[in-house]
């Protein structure tokens, strides 16, 4: 027996896990991005052995309060609403599809007639 290719069987990825895997992995390089870039700063940046000198500030704040947990968290924050706002994909649901099979594995019949929407036990 010859195995044919996804492609030659007329199979295709659907276009919603295709968005979801590249949404995902975007998700998931920010994240590693600010997880670093926050760890690391607070790390070389907020700890000095005994020392003598104060601690720098910024707005009051310390230096690597501000530059490690403050601007990280902001900047985050604007990727986020960039991301859900600009690059998420708005993929289309089929309607109608698998109705029958969810219906029956709930132990529901669809309605089908035109006045009544919705389903009945």
């Amino acid at each position: 027996m010859s195995r044919q290719k996804p492609s030659q069987r007329g199979d295709r990825t659907d276009p919603v896990l295709t968005h979801a895997r590249r949404e995902a992995i975007v998700i998931l390089a920010a994240f590693l991005l600010f997880l670093i870039w926050s760890v690391s700063w607070c790390y070389l940046a907020g700890y000095r052995g005994p020392t003598e000198h104060p601690l720098p500030r910024v707005l009051g704040i310390p230096s690597w309060v501000f530059w490690g947990v403050l601007v990280p968290w902001l900047v985050a924050d604007v990727f986020a609403l960039w991301f859900c706002f600009f690059f998420m994909a708005d993929d289309p649901l089929q309607e109608g599809e698998g109705e029958d099979e969810v219906a029956a594995t709930a132990g529901e019949t669809p309605c089908r007639d035109a006045g009544e929407e919705g389903r009945h036990a």
